[in-house]
Order: structure tokens, then C-alpha cells, then sequence
């Protein structure tokens, strides 16, 4: 496979040496530069703002591997030092080229870069009022908004939360910060029972497991009855949740 790669990158490159230009040579950060000639390659043979975020991020993190390189000092070949200072200006300049170019775009994705990285309030008004679009259902969205909307309108938060743990699939990866942004919720709002039951939702997936559900005691304490009840209804979740069938009832 790793040859594969190697082959599929040489022929971008051999057929259109611009989208491999001004990178660095060397076998560091290999795996990131790949990456980004992949993303420029997309982009550039079907462009959309999809193709363009995902260059964005590929600039990003080909950068972030970099950088860290530039306080090396290469005792054989400075010029290897040199094409990563190079990669690095040229990449930043790239970048925010594609951030200008992306202002004003109604992909939610471009709109939650602008506001999380630059403090775009024009870009973060444009992404909420879109909420219900069906390019927002995604759960890294959806748990976005419910960020936003917390503040001001918490039964709205709540339900784009929930909503963003029914956008997954039978046996895909839950982002465990959704459960734990509600129960924060609901520690929040005193309500005591919901935060119970999602802390066992939490420790019912392997990202929970260092979670202490007895913590929960220091906030309402519950009969044996009652948690018997509220174990049974966060098994259910659990189960639904894993079998990517989970809507909020």
C-alpha cells in the first residue's frame, strides 16, 4: 500500500507539478504532505467548498508538523532546514489566500473555521441560522451549535445534542464530548436524574470507562429502586446508541 501511495502521488505531481510545488523534500512529515498534495489535487480537479475545507485543514496540519522542525539544526544539508522554512511561509500565505476566498461561503463548515479561528461574528450568525439545513446534520455541527446556542436558548442546545448523537451509524466512533457537554447540561439546569442516566451512557462506551459514576451522589442521591429504573433506560440508550438507532424519546 505504502508503495501504491508513493506511485499515486509521483503521477499527481508528474502530471501537475504546480500542486506539488513548494513543499519540502525530505522524509518528514511525509504522511501530511501526501495529504495536502491529495487536497490541492481534489480541489483543483473538482473544486466546492467541501474540497476547499478539506484543503484548509490539510494547509493546517501540514503546517503544524513542520513548524515544530524549524528549531533543528541540520549539521550535514542546511538546505534541508531552509525548503521547510520556505514550505512554511509559502503554506501560511496559501492559507490565508483560502481563508479570504472563503469569507462570505454558506458551507457550515468554512462558517465554524471562521468563527472559531478568527472570532467571525457575521460567519457565526450565517452558520446558526442555518440550523435545520440538512448540510448541518452532522454531529460535529450539530455539537458546534449546541455550543453557540447554550447560553441563550438551553432547550435548544439540548435537543441539537441529541440530535447530533442520532446523526451516527451502527458502530461508528461517538464523539464522547456530546454526552459529556449534556450532562453538563443538565448538572447545569439541576436536573439530576437525566445527568445520572447519561453519566451510565458515558461509562457504558470505552471512552467513559475512567468515568466515576458516584460522583453523581454529591449532587441527589437516588433509592435502589429509583437507579434500577434509571440503569435499565441508560442500557437502552447505550444499545440504541451503538446500533446507530438512537433517537431522543
Amino acid at each position: 500500500m505504502t508503495g501504491c501511495e508513493r506511485d499515486r502521488i509521483k503521477a499527481i505531481c508528474d502530471s501537475n507539478p504546480q500542486l506539488c510545488a513548494n513543499l519540502h523534500t525530505d522524509g518528514w512529515c511525509r504522511f501530511e504532505r501526501s495529504n495536502l498534495i491529495r487536497a490541492r489535487y481534489q480541489q483543483y480537479t473538482e473544486p466546492s467548498d467541501a474540497s476547499h475545507y478539506v484543503l484548509m485543514t490539510a494547509l493546517v496540519t501540514y503546517r503544524t508538523c513542520l513548524e515544530p522542525l524549524m528549531d533543528i539544526e541540520y549539521t550535514d544539508r542546511q538546505e534541508r532546514k531552509n525548503d521547510k522554512v520556505e514550505a512554511v511561509v509559502l503554506v501560511r500565505d496559501e492559507l490565508a489566500q483560502l481563508e479570504q476566498q472563503s469569507r462570505h461561503s454558506d458551507y457550515p463548515y468554512l462558517q465554524l473555521w471562521h468563527w472559531q479561528r478568527h472570532g467571525d461574528r457575521q460567519a457565526r450568525t450565517r452558520f446558526m441560522a442555518q440550523a435545520e439545513r440538512p448540510e448541518m446534520q452532522q454531529p460535529e455541527l450539530q455539537k458546534a451549535l449546541a455550543a453557540l446556542l447554550v447560553v441563550r436558548d438551553k432547550p435548544a442546545a439540548e435537543q441539537a445534542l441529541h440530535r447530533a448523537l442520532g446523526l451516527y451509524g451502527k458502530g461508528q466512533d461517538i464523539d464522547s464530548a456530546i454526552i459529556a457537554d449534556l450532562i453538563n447540561l443538565y448538572v447545569g439546569e439541576r436536573r439530576f436524574e437525566d445527568a445520572w442516566v447519561w453519566t451510565r451512557v458515558m461509562s457504558g462506551f470505552a471512552s467513559g470507562k475512567g468515568l466515576n459514576p458516584a460522583r453523581m451522589d454529591a449532587y441527589a442521591r437516588f433509592s435502589p429502586e429509583q437507579q434500577q429504573q434509571m440503569q435499565q433506560q441508560a442500557d437502552n440508550i447505550v444499545r440504541r446508541l451503538k446500533n446507530g438507532t438512537y433517537i431522543r424519546q
